[in-house]
């Protein structure tokens, strides 16, 4: 993802029935994460990996746009 200076995107989320899991991995620049209440700065070369059940936030602070990786895994529902 090129995320551009000064940028913010936001997503409500809440519980599902399926557990989805997300990490992402900054690979220039900064960016800052918030997951429900949690705030967290990261640099290039930083990792964080969460669970998509609070709402999420991308910003990024600085005056020089930011890149980073998103993988996205949904844990496959039980055959009962």
């Amino acid at each position: 993802v090129e995320f551009p200076a000064g940028a913010r995107v936001a997503f409500d989320s809440g519980a599902r029935n399926v557990r989805v899991h997300q990490q992402i991995w900054v690979l220039d620049g900064a960016i800052e994460v918030s997951v429900g209440d949690e705030r967290h700065q990261l640099r290039a070369g930083d990792c964080l990996a969460f669970g998509l059940d609070r709402p999420t936030a991308f910003r990024n602070r600085t005056r020089k746009a930011a890149r980073y990786a998103v993988v996205i895994v949904g844990q496959p529902e039980t055959i009962r």
